[in-house]
């Protein structure tokens, strides 16, 4: 199990715990590597958002929500995936993990795995 596999996990227990109805969880990188630091080991903001990037489309969608007129959108990750600024979708304010089917079935397989593994071994 590699260190990316247990970010993926963090990632998805909080895209999973307190889902705002069907927007997914808001969070940002500071909340995320605090979470890091508090399950298993400290982690720096580079690490995380290698993991956010390296997130399987099907595991979660990656949503935040921009100032539109009189509302908000809706902009997916995958819209700036490829461009140069890519990190600044995720450093510059709140982001939504949204957990979908196959990332839940993902969560609990890495559950099991991290319950087998000690954190000191991972690499």
């Amino acid at each position: 199990m590699t260190r990316n596999d247990i970010l993926h996990w963090l990632i998805l227990r909080m895209g999973l715990s307190g889902s705002n109805e069907d927007l997914g969880r808001p969070t940002n990188i500071s909340q995320l590597c605090q979470c890091a630091k508090d399950s298993c080991f400290e982690c720096n903001r580079d690490e995380l958002l290698d993991a956010l990037y390296t997130m399987p489309r099907e595991y979660a969608a990656l949503i935040k929500f921009v100032s539109a007129g009189e509302g908000y959108h809706p902009v997916s990750f995958e819209r700036v995936r490829n461009t140069v600024d890519w990190t600044a979708y995720f450093l510059e304010g709140d982001f939504h993990v949204k957990v979908l089917p196959e990332g839940r079935a993902r969560y609990h397989q890495l559950f099991h795995e991290i319950e087998r593994t000690p954190v000191t071994t991972v690499v």
